[in-house]
């Protein structure tokens, strides 16, 4: 049988669920696999917590000596951010080693240097950790789709951010005692910024994207939208019209161009993603031979992250010389230019109550080719009247100049609420 010695950085919710998969399941592996996988050493700053908590392992502060160390085969590296960890990478994969890792930040904004060492041929990368869990997303891509062209990508990429969207849509609880309720249950960090303002769902589209299309992309050049601007109105608004707003990472191919993005996004109830409640992910592949290609499933945690580490493993392990990398592009992507996407749009509005306003907005839209599609006033607030208007499909950078024109009314109250929607079933039209 063959054995693969494991050299973990990082004991935090992954590394620590890395540890007890292997301690409970390296049985099953091994009959399935042929390959007996163990952890020679464990690198982490907490050293002495860690070795009351483990047996069997060597345990060190020092990654340097993890990646010298000629007896380990793969290095295992969860520790996130991006110093040391992309050090640990790049020493590790120069030296030959093979490298699995769940940082997703690091491989979306600076993983240039990466990609090129494992190019290079020096080492093997195993990245499915990054995206989506234990949603063998990254698998499908590589494997189970790799005679399809993908058209395009539509996703639920955070489970903190699906979880308080479904508390409000389901619950009716305002934005702020649906994050509560996240934290509560473990679902929502002490600081959510990272999820709740897209960033988290902008590395998983970003790196899918590179995948599916074979291009890199910067992922400064993404446009990210959180959700902490949705409110009850938007939620309430958008069921009574057949939709559930979700925060969707979004990329579509077409001649060449990419679309790619993350926001706030109406979707109808008939749509295969909508029903995804609470911290579930779900990622949709659109390809020319199958048609959609849905994988639903817990996005992170210590059990399905740690899963999708061990998939890497094994893939490395058992592939040894002849590993594909998961990751091969040609070129830079070419992007939509800003503001030239074309999508629907919901917006609320908030203004006096007085003669003449609707006629006054309607005239703006129309001046920037706008058509409108449906007006709702449903109540009448104290102190504003709430305008909504959903659009027919319109160039992006009018509705924007029509909204700065808009907003500088003086019967206007508050921000104006821009949702773009997707009525499209499938992730992309055909073409």
């Amino acid at each position: 049988m063959k054995k693969i010695s494991i050299g973990l950085i990082g004991f935090g919710t992954v590394g620590s669920g890395l540890y007890r998969l292997l301690e409970k399941n390296s049985d099953i592996i091994a009959k399935r696999t042929g390959i007996d996988i163990v952890i020679k050493t464990i690198c982490d700053i907490r050293a002495e917590q860690v070795k009351k908590n483990t047996a069997g392992v060597a345990v060190t502060d020092d990654w340097k000596s993890v990646v010298a160390d000629k007896d380990i085969d793969i290095v295992v590296e969860l520790i996130g951010n991006i110093e040391p960890a992309k050090s640990i990478i790049l020493n590790a994969l120069k030296s030959g080693k093979g490298v699995v890792t769940a940082n997703k930040k690091l491989l979306a904004e600076e993983g240039a240097d990466i990609f090129k060492a494992m190019s290079d041929g020096a080492g093997r990368l195993g990245i499915e950790a990054c995206v989506g869990g234990g949603i063998p997303c990254v698998l499908a891509l590589r494997h189970g789709l790799v005679g399809n062209r993908v058209n395009s990508i539509m996703g639920i990429l955070n489970g903190t951010t699906n979880y308080i969207l479904t508390r409000m849509q389901e619950n009716d609880m305002p934005f702020a005692e649906a994050l509560q309720d996240a934290r509560d249950k473990g679902f929502a960090e002490a600081d959510p910024t990272f999820d709740i303002d897209g960033y988290d769902a902008g590395h998983k589209i970003a790196l899918l994207s590179m995948i599916a299309f074979n291009k890199s992309i910067r992922f400064k050049e993404i446009p990210i939208e959180g959700i902490a601007h949705i409110s009850m109105m938007d939620i309430i608004y958008a069921r009574d019209m057949g939709y559930v707003i979700k925060l969707m990472g979004i990329a579509k191919e077409s001649d060449g161009i990419i679309d790619i993005r993350v926001h706030p996004t109406m979707i109808p109830n008939e749509h295969p993603l909508a029903s995804v409640r609470y911290e579930y992910n779900s990622i949709m592949f659109d390809c020319d031979m199958t048609d959609p290609v849905i994988l639903t499933g817990r996005g992170a945690g210590a059990s399905p992250t740690a899963s999708a580490v061990l998939a890497d493993i094994v893939q490395i392990a058992l592939q040894d010389e002849a590993y594909q990398s998961p990751l091969v592009t040609d070129g830079a992507a070419c992007l939509i230019e800003p503001g030239k996407r074309i999508l629907r749009y919901y917006i609320r509005i908030q203004t006096d109550d007085r003669p003449g306003i609707l006629s006054q907005i309607a005239g703006v839209f129309g001046k920037h080719d706008i058509s409108i599609s449906s007006v709702i006033q449903k109540e009448v607030h104290p102190e504003y009247v709430p305008l909504i208007f959903m659009t027919h499909e319109a160039e992006e950078e009018g509705m924007l100049r029509a909204l700065r024109i808009i907003k500088e009314f003086d019967f206007m109250h508050g921000d104006v609420i821009l949702i773009r929607v997707e009525d499209s079933t499938g992730a992309g039209e055909k073409k």
